[in-house]
């Protein structure tokens, strides 16, 4: 318990630095001097697919490199080089500056190590409600994030938010090193007939599930690059527009908060695909409502019942794999199952880049919407069975 507590506040921290400015990214890139009016949509897309490039990368060997070389370890690695990322950001006032920082924040593959660390030091029967706790606490920092930024760019400026964010960042990563303790090893990886990407692709509840999780990332990063759109053209008279959209993005990320503990208990009692299909279908559902919605105070409840939804989507993918893989490639299948979230994050911004000259914001909605129906359904009939280790034993 010492050190999972540990390792949540330390995400709870990273995610704070994450998200003060991406649900405005639009409108921070419009602040930079070198980017024009007309490219900053463009901009948007390429900011907030850019970390992808580096997770998709090395997400499959960091995890691996977490059950070879320790999880302690690499977990210090990535602080240096996410909080090295938030200064890069805070400091660059032209975009090729920015978009270097992006990179490196991907490269950092931050999350994927934190995300192996909790799986790993938790039980197998706690480890739904571990995945739950990381979900919320993932939505405190994102809580504060919207909020901070959004007031923070209408007022004055983003750079010394970032730049307190990374202080943060590097006293909570001096308190992880000094407190954790590395969890103690179990079966060595190269005793199993575990390939990678190759085990997950020939068994098809796993292949099921990345590409689901696949589906729900690039929704989720299509739908964060089209809201300020959305709103700016469905409320044109709106004043103080970031503070707004960092409101409404934070009332979701509060929802996420609240719920997200009791779908990880929920996960732990039954089957993470049922409630996987009915939080997709939720977030489908919630997000098509919006293209009737002409009031803001119904944007406000369709984002809550959003968040609600979305807590359940990452943790079931993740809860659900470990459970058909022993805890000696937990490392390797989270970070495979990053790779497979990263390539949908990259896919969301590009998705709607390419869409843009097509559809209204308003009309963009609808491709969200279906990405999160589809995902839904593709994990609808899984029966989640458990590897045996005289399978994967060579």
């Amino acid at each position: 318990m010492h050190n999972l507590a540990l390792l949540l506040v330390c995400q709870a921290v990273t995610t704070l630095g994450l998200m003060v400015f991406v649900p405005i990214m639009p409108l921070y890139i419009a602040t930079l001097t070198q980017v024009d009016a007309e490219d900053v949509a463009h901009w948007s897309s390429l900011a907030l697919a850019a970390p992808a490039v580096g997770t998709l990368c090395l997400a499959p060997y960091a995890g691996k490199w977490c059950d070879r070389f320790g999880y302690r370890r690499m977990l210090l690695v990535s602080l240096i080089v996410f909080i090295a990322s938030i200064m890069l950001m805070a400091l660059s006032s032209s975009m090729h500056g920015f978009m270097l920082g992006r990179l490196l924040q991907g490269i950092s593959t931050i999350g994927v190590v934190l995300t192996a660390y909790i799986g790993y030091v938790s039980e197998d029967i706690s480890r739904g409600r571990s995945l739950g706790l990381q979900e919320s606490a993932i939505a405190c920092g994102a809580l504060a994030g919207p909020i901070l930024g959004g007031i923070m760019l209408d007022h004055w400026s983003l750079k010394p938010l970032l730049i307190t964010s990374a202080v943060l960042t590097a006293v909570a990563g001096g308190l992880l090193w000094s407190q954790l303790t590395e969890p103690r090893k179990e079966i060595p990886l190269s005793d199993l007939s575990f390939s990678g990407l190759r085990t997950v692709l020939g068994h098809s509840n796993l292949r099921n599930w990345m590409l689901a999780a696949f589906l729900i990332q690039a929704a989720a990063f299509a739908f964060v690059n089209v809201f300020p759109l959305y709103l700016t053209a469905r409320f044109p008279a709106a004043e103080a527009m970031a503070s707004k959209i960092g409101l409404l993005h934070a009332l979701g990320w509060l929802a996420t908060m609240l719920v997200s503990p009791l779908w990880g208990r929920l996960n732990d009692r039954g089957e993470p695909r049922r409630y996987f299909t009915f939080a997709a279908l939720g977030c489908a559902l919630s997000i098509g409502l919006l293209i009737v919605t002409d009031q803001i105070w119904l944007v406000a409840l369709l984002r809550i019942g959003q968040g609600a939804c979305y807590a359940a989507l990452m943790q079931s993918v993740l809860l659900a794999c470990s459970r058909q893989l022993p805890i000696a490639a937990y490392g390797h299948v989270t970070g495979l199952s990053r790779s497979f979230m990263v390539a949908g994050q990259l896919l969301g911004p590009l998705l709607i880049m390419l869409l843009l000259p097509i559809l209204s914001p308003v009309s963009l909605i609808w491709p969200i919407a279906i990405l999160f129906f589809t995902s839904g359904l593709l994990v609808f009939s899984d029966r989640t069975v458990s590897f045996s280790l005289a399978e994967l034993k060579k």
